[in-house]
């Protein structure tokens, strides 16, 4: 089977599209773990591994051993409740749909108003993860209407099911700050991300956050340099400079 490898032929274009959908649909740990058990069961070095998806090699190990034991439920999240189900949808009945409109998220039962509320972090993490789990919205649909991956607002739900609103507060109260990340952070995620997207390097905000860390002595968080990243628009501008460069590239060869 290892001798597939050789016939493969791998876009980088196609893999980071890819990996763009699988982060928001899975998240990026549960992607990260799936591809780093692909890569062992085709019979890479484990420490590689673990270096090439950014997760520490005693976690990768623990993990390994973990799906040895439990099998699949190794790939699930340990730290949050799994008893909880959230209810399936019945939009496609009730045609309830969510648009947002200035600040404010309005739901709509066929093309009537029905609610309309400020889109501010709490409030909408409440009133719409109430909806889903009362099966009035679908997890899709309030997935992406808080920019979420769908893995996290199913583990959002769970919480507001067991421990009420009060769960759903951020504390994580340093990374709320803006003016942590001053404009010569800003300044060196520009140009990370610039530098390499030029050469070919990985754009996540993993990398990114990793060359920051160890370069410049930084605890920056992969969640607040990848908020950042989205806010300054820089994940579609490293993805189209990269196919400038190459186009220049290939002009200049001929």
């Amino acid at each position: 089977m290892l001798n597939c490898l050789d016939e493969l032929k791998f876009s980088k274009t196609h893999s980071e599209n890819r990996l763009k959908k699988a982060y928001h649909l899975l998240g990026e740990n549960l992607v990260n773990k799936i591809i780093g058990f692909a890569l062992f069961l085709l019979g890479a070095n484990r420490e590689r591994i673990a270096n090439k998806i950014n997760i520490p090699v005693g976690t990768f190990l623990s993990f390994l051993t973990r799906i040895d034991n439990i099998g699949i439920s190794a790939f699930g999240d340990r730290r949050g409740s799994t008893s909880f189900q959230v209810k399936q949808a019945k939009s496609a009945k009730l045609l309830i749909s969510i648009k947002k409109e200035n600040d404010n998220f309005i739901v709509f039962n066929n093309n009537d108003q029905i609610l309309k509320f400020p889109s501010n972090s709490l409030q909408s993490k409440v009133v719409l993860l109430t909806l889903l789990n009362n099966g009035v919205l679908s997890l899709k649909d309030v997935a992406q209407a808080l920019n979420f991956s769908t893995v996290h607002t199913r583990q959002l739900c769970t919480k507001l099911h067991n421990e009420d609103a009060y769960s759903l507060v951020d504390k994580r109260k340093g990374q709320l700050k803006d003016y942590t990340y001053t404009p010569e952070i800003k300044a060196e995620i520009i140009k990370k991300i610039t530098v390499n997207a030029v050469t070919g390097a990985s754009i996540s905000s993993q990398t990114i956050t990793k060359q920051l860390n160890d370069e410049h002595d930084l605890k920056l968080s992969d969640r607040s340099v990848r908020s950042h990243v989205k806010k300054l628009g820089l994940d579609e501008i490293a993805k189209s400079l990269s196919m400038e460069v190459n186009k220049l590239k290939k002009n200049s060869t001929i």
